[in-house]
């Protein structure tokens, strides 16, 4: 059952998102197509007339039910240079319930893990006035949202350690979803209104999207209890009494890694598409004056279709006979996949799925963006990013963040300092861009944090990335 906490709470090394946003670089001028992301019109604010991303990859993780106090950091554990003292004869990490502390406030707890590769991609200005762009992405998380905190520290102390034994819990809600897909982006950008320094921004990008793998679990009512397992007194099991929810998944990364073969398989089973839509206004006198930025935008609008069984469950009640789970039943174990059919076949052994397709929705956020650059390089800053999906969506969320990003922003140098509220907890971070090489983190405490150091983090994010670009859009650029 601890592996159904993996999923559920993402605790170990969590959280989409998606509040992977690379404050450091999506908030420059020079950020280019990565600006995009947050708001499509800006390509048309390009200062350069051509810009190449080579490649960005993100690796970020949150949440806000566990700290982690592990004797070593995430970056090691991440990285595999955890010491050996660490780790069992076959060299796995032995990672304890211990290395992580419970926060428990008594609220809904949340969780995201994420990685992103932003592949090829190309910005042209057409002129003063507008700009188009081509972008690749492959993004894949795994997500949960409204988990009780009752029932993640039953399952974090396997269902045995501290487990409240025979007490009845009802009402718990919660989602849990992962989707892996690629995007194929076509931006166009350009000023729709012009005036004495001022000018206003309309851009757009339209999505196609193939997707690889997606699962979710849509709980809308969950009562449960439990108690001592009679076949092991040692141990625990979780009995599900009622349940109104609904379970979807994918096969086809199972004994499949992500090579561009698989990648351009014509057997994939989602296809979907996406856009976004921003606006910014912009004041700005001449190239001796600061410059005022103003955005709003809807991104991640949309989602995919997958081929792959969902079952709508509803007819567990208190009269009839529960479901009940102990922990061997996920022993080896391995992947969403895997979790995904276990409590499928649990809950309903033969049963033949309700529907054979199932959407998974994007990300879709609202985005406001405040920035002000001082002819010097100085600038700051403010983004907002609201989650607009409901909980119970089948869909990965956006989680709603706050963020204030000083900078130093010239052409051949950037360094930035992000600072976020994210999943009820601040977050600092750095980023420095040197020519075309950049590398930052929006959470840096994340990476370092230890019992020797004292620094207990909730996630994860780091960056990195080569871009470059060539000429020079206007005179304010010079």
């Amino acid at each position: 059952m601890k592996y159904l906490l993996l999923l559920g709470s993402l605790a170990l090394v969590t959280t989409a998102s998606f509040a992977q946003n690379l404050l450091g670089i999506s908030t420059s001028r020079y950020g280019g197509t990565n600006r995009l992301y947050i708001n499509p019109s800006l390509a048309a604010d390009s200062p350069s007339k051509v810009y190449f991303n080579i490649f960005t990859a993100n690796l970020h993780a949150n949440n806000n039910y566990v700290r982690y106090q592990a004797p070593f950091s995430l970056i090691s554990l991440i990285s595999g240079t955890v010491p050996d003292r660490y780790r069992s004869p076959d060299g796995a990490v032995n990672f304890a319930v211990e290395y992580t502390r419970e926060n428990l406030d008594g609220k809904p707890k949340n969780g995201t893990i994420s990685g992103e590769v932003r592949g090829p991609a190309l910005l042209m200005r057409t002129g003063e006035r507008g700009a188009f762009a081509i972008t690749s992405r492959l993004r894949a998380v795994g997500q949960v949202l409204g988990a009780s905190q009752a029932l993640l520290s039953a399952v974090r102390s396997g269902l045995s350690d501290g487990a409240i034994f025979g007490l009845p819990t009802t009402n718990n809600q919660f989602s849990a979803n992962t989707n892996t897909y690629a995007e194929l982006g076509f931006t166009y950008a350009g000023t729709v209104w012009e005036d004495d320094g001022r000018k206003l921004l309309l851009g757009a990008t339209v999505k196609g999207l193939l997707g690889y793998n997606a699962q979710h679990f849509i709980n809308k009512g969950l009562g449960y209890r439990i108690d001592v397992d009679e076949d092991n007194p040692n141990a625990a099991y979780l009995e599900v009494t009622r349940l109104n929810a609904s379970l979807a998944y994918t096969t086809f990364l199972q004994n499949r890694t992500l090579t561009p073969r698989t990648l351009l398989s014509t057997s994939i089973p989602g296809l979907g598409a996406g856009f976004d839509f921003g606006f910014t206004y912009i004041s700005q006198y001449d190239a001796d004056s600061p410059a005022l930025q103003l955005g709003i935008a809807m991104t991640d609008i949309g989602g995919l279709t997958y081929k792959g069984p969902e079952y709508d469950f509803t007819n567990i009640e208190q009269n009839q006979a529960p479901v009940r789970f102990v922990s061997s039943d996920f022993n080896n174990v391995g992947g969403s996949v895997g979790i995904a059919r276990v409590i499928q076949e649990k809950l309903s052994a033969g049963r033949t799925p309700d529907r054979n397709r199932f959407q998974a929705g994007l990300p879709t956020s609202l985005n406001l963006t405040l920035d002000y650059q001082l002819p010097d390089g100085l600038g700051l800053n403010v983004t907002y990013l609201q989650d607009v999906r409901a909980q119970e969506a089948t869909a990965v969320h956006q989680p709603t963040l706050f963020a204030v990003t000083p900078r130093y922003d010239t052409r051949w140098v950037s360094i930035a300092v992000p600072v976020a509220y994210l999943n009820r907890g601040l977050t600092a971070g750095a980023s420095l861009r040197v020519g075309p090489a950049w590398l930052g983190t929006d959470n840096f405490l994340g990476l370092i944090g230890n019992t020797s150091n004292g620094i207990q983090p909730r996630g994860l994010d780091i960056y990195a990335g080569f871009a470059f670009g060539l000429g020079r859009a206007n005179s304010y650029d010079e």
